[in-house]
């Protein structure tokens, strides 16, 4: 973890549009999560609030409580045991008992030192609820920071997702949850059912998206702090023109162009475009996209692209605009949800050069919403017509195209679609309906061995499977 040094070298406005929103929801009491595309610096904010709290005490409402936040690592479990889970969070507790008054920190040394080593659950709760009483009765409220909960999720129990919603439901005045997550919680894809759970992390919604041109900036001096002179203004700007504001982007570009040779290269984007780091970045955000969203995208450079090069007049361009957001309305307002892209006075456009330059890279490549044209009865995918799908495969196809992001059993898909005489008669094995949805895979999947339009669903005994029909984006 960067030194405290980094940190108080951040501006109390840092990432303000976002605090604000969380300060608002600490303030009342509630939990909610940060959800943020790789690459955006959701890791950073969520540290920032925590090792910060003069800049989210400037948000936070004047009734409210003190409170304090503990970042909780989840992700490195060694098993799960609720004894685990709840010994990795005393000592989180434990961790920054720095930052409690002399009373609170002494009772979070003494607990945690007396069970350590022990394996019992009920102990370590019983520690828990101990020091959660304190800062009850201190009328302060403690906010456990989570990121990359959608990673716990994929080896929590249903134990330990009912244990975190039973410590929320005993401290409802005191204890809060702030996630954080790639994707929003109906992509989460776990063993167990996020149930108990589901009001707090779908209700109070946070997106990041790139930085504002303030903090790049100061992100851009931070990374060439040891540069004398300093970088031109000039180049600052182009800088953040070919980034977006993407943090990940800002840092190898600030590298690259602090390489004396590298700077006069007149092409900055295809110098970038060149190197893998770079590569790797671009390729972790358009596969945090769904289907979908990358088609839209695609679109949207073509027709960026084609209108810069015709000099098409303005009720040209926004005719163009306008047709391609009938096209893609609910995908392009995701997007700008995201901050890939906006809508400006002169139409959608694609936030960072550098993102252009990787989606002009990869047209072509998406599949794009899967959907049935209700008066010819036809299933396309994007704009084209799925072809050869034999009449089993057409009727599951269209069942799930009717009943979207819903959890069906094996049972419930056969039901629904095989006819009632052979039901009777001869039954249908879960190995037909199987051979039936590889038909489909086949048919839709960009790449059927890893699917993210029909994924399996092992939450419960039987199993079953569960459509997207925007194309789920890689975890």
């Amino acid at each position: 973890m960067p030194s405290s040094r980094f940190w108080q070298a951040f501006p109390v406005s840092y990432r303000s549009r976002e605090v604000a929103m969380i300060a608002e929801w600490i303030s009342a009491g509630e939990s909610g999560t940060v959800v943020g595309l790789p690459g955006t610096g959701r890791a950073t904010l969520l540290e920032f609030l925590c090792l910060r709290p003069d800049a989210l005490q400037t948000y936070l409402a004047p009734y409210a409580r003190p409170v304090v936040l503990i970042p909780v690592d989840l992700n490195n479990l060694p098993d799960s045991r609720l004894d685990t889970l709840y010994r990795v969070i005393l000592r989180s507790f434990y961790e920054i008992r720095g930052r409690f008054d002399e009373a609170v920190a002494q009772t979070v040394v003494e607990l945690f030192s007396r069970y350590e080593s022990a394996r019992d659950p009920v102990l370590h709760q019983g520690a828990l609820r101990q020091v959660l009483l304190l800062f009850e009765m201190q009328e302060q409220r403690v906010v456990l920071v989570i990121n990359r909960f959608d990673r716990f999720c994929r080896m929590a129990t249903p134990q330990m997702i009912s244990t975190l919603r039973g410590m929320r439901d005993s401290f409802k005045d005191t204890l809060a949850f702030l996630m954080g997550m790639r994707h929003g919680a109906g992509y989460l894809m776990s063993r167990s059912s996020i149930g108990p759970l589901r009001g707090i992390l779908d209700t109070y919604v946070c997106r990041i998206g790139p930085l504002d041109e303030a903090d790049a900036l100061h992100m851009m001096a931070s990374e060439m702090r040891y540069l004398s002179p300093p970088a031109p203004t000039s180049d600052l700007d182009r800088l953040y023109f070919l980034t977006g504001g993407y943090p990940s982007l800002i840092r190898v570009t600030c590298h690259w162009w602090m390489d004396a040779g590298e700077r006069k290269v007149e092409d900055w984007t295809a110098a970038l475009m060149a190197r893998p780091n770079i590569q790797h970045r671009l390729s972790e955000l358009w596969y945090g996209l769904t289907q979908a969203e990358q088609q839209a995208l695609s679109e949207l450079q073509m027709l960026q692209a084609h209108l810069a090069a015709a000099k098409t007049n303005s009720s040209r361009r926004q005719k163009a605009f306008a047709e391609l957001a009938d096209r893609h309305a609910e995908a392009l307002h995701s997007l700008e949800s995201k901050g890939v892209c906006r809508l400006t006075e002169g139409g959608w456009q694609i936030v960072g050069s550098l993102v252009a330059a990787y989606v002009a890279l990869m047209a072509g490549r998406s599949r794009g919403q899967v959907w049935l044209n209700q008066r010819t009865r036809e299933i396309y995918q994007g704009s084209k017509r799925v072809e050869n799908l034999q009449p089993l495969e057409y009727d599951v196809l269209r069942f799930l195209i009717g009943q979207p992001h819903t959890r069906h059993t094996h049972t419930d898909i056969i039901e629904a679609v095989w006819a009632e005489d052979i039901l009777e008669k001869e039954g249908v094995s879960t190995e037909a309906l199987y051979q039936v949805i590889r038909g489909i895979r086949k048919k839709i999947e960009p790449n059927p061995a890893e699917p993210c339009y029909v994924i399996n669903w092992r939450g419960q005994r039987e199993g079953g499977y569960q459509f997207f029909p925007e194309g789920r984006p890689r975890e």
